[in-house]
């Protein structure tokens, strides 16, 4: 990998891609060993990268086509490209633990209501998350992984952990989106109790009992008040606008948001290729 005839190099790249994933592991702990020969070290980072990104590639066809969709385990196939040693361990591990606070919290006897109070005291008063109010964002305020370290986030990064959390405790709160970039991603939650003809918010609300907003520190929103937010900022009122989201469109839109981060970074921009290559995939 550092011979001095590049058409060896070239060959010895092709012959190491074609093994394919299996031999990311030897080539991580080769990377490591070789760090006084500067040509091989990049020749194998250079391998190590394609890999990778087969691998992620190849993962996240595969949830695609899956019948459940989880969505923790797309969140971490994407997180995974931008941090490649990232176990999935690690990653749930995270989660457990804000999990395990929220269930101390939430008994069956409360409301709708009483359990996104909360859900909302563990989350943004004891963990202290808050939406970054700087623009353009940073792909670290996207990426899951990282704004579970920063407690800083975008709505998107944001909802995605506070949803996912909420449906591992069968509280039914779901993402809402579409590939509006004015549009705000907001939270729902599902009307499983059959209350929305004692609350009559007094428009078709499409099944959903409230909205939360995760950047207003768990605000929460009728339906009404949302619809007439949307309304007064020249936002479409189709239906996708306001049901909850299949999990398939809330990752392409997790993508779609990566993208637009890593534009805004010139240092990050050489990534754009991979992620619209990923974007294909839907």
């Amino acid at each position: 990998m550092d011979d001095s005839d590049q058409m060896v190099v070239e060959h010895s790249k092709d012959t190491l891609l074609q093994y394919g994933e299996k031999i990311i592991p030897e080539l991580e702990l080769l990377e490591e060993d070789c760090f006084m020969r500067p040509a091989q070290i990049a020749n194998i980072s250079e391998v190590l990268s394609c890999l990778r990104f087969q691998k992620v590639k190849k993962e996240l066809k595969n949830w695609i086509k899956s019948e459940d969709k989880n969505l923790l385990q797309a969140v971490y196939t994407i997180c995974s490209y931008q941090f490649p040693e990232l176990k999935i361990e690690e990653f749930t591990a995270k989660f457990q633990e804000i999990r395990h606070l929220c269930w101390m919290e939430i008994n069956s006897r409360q409301t709708s209501f009483e359990k996104v109070d909360a859900l909302n005291k563990v989350f943004f008063d004891v963990y202290d998350f808050i939406k970054v109010d700087k623009v353009p964002y940073s792909p670290f305020d996207i990426f899951v992984n990282s704004v579970m370290e920063t407690r800083e986030g975008t709505d998107l990064s944001l909802g995605l952990i506070y949803s996912m959390i909420a449906q591992s405790l069968d509280i039914p709160i779901y993402g809402v989106t579409t590939m509006n970039n004015r549009a705000p991603f907001v939270l729902a939650y599902l009307d499983k109790d059959n209350l929305l003809p004692i609350l009559d918010w007094g428009i078709d609300n499409n099944g959903v009992l409230f909205y939360i907003g995760v950047g207003t520190k768990g605000l929460i929103v009728d339906p009404q008040q949302l619809k007439e937010a949307f309304l007064s900022e020249g936002l479409p009122q189709n239906r996708a606008q306001f049901e909850p989201s299949p999990n398939s469109v809330i990752i392409k839109k997790y993508l779609n948001d990566i993208k637009r981060s890593y534009a805004n970074q010139v240092h990050f921009r050489y990534k754009l290729s991979d992620v619209e290559e990923l974007l294909e995939l839907f």
